[in-house]
């Protein structure tokens, strides 16, 4: 028999994930975190400088990260529910 224990502590802070975006003038891969997408923030290339703004459009990026957050939610609950 065995015997599992899974303790969740917080949740999973989507906003910290990193991705990586082309520069559109230079093609520079820069990395990005999620929130700085969903906020709409300028950021600036690595690579030649230029001002980059982000641009959530039609806020793709908010509505993913609830749903993302959406389904964590659902797993802890459902992991919560099989291990009492």
């Amino acid at each position: 028999m065995f015997n599992i224990q899974i303790e969740m502590k917080g949740d999973i802070d989507i906003d910290s994930f990193e991705v990586e975006i082309e520069c559109p003038i230079c093609e520079f891969t820069n990395p990005i975190w999620i929130k700085q997408a969903r906020l709409r923030d300028v950021i600036i290339c690595r690579g030649c400088k230029a001002n980059m703004r982000l641009d959530d459009s039609m806020n793709g990026v908010r509505k993913a990260r609830q749903n993302i957050q959406r389904q964590l939610k659902a797993l802890q609950d459902q992991l919560a529910r099989m291990f009492r």
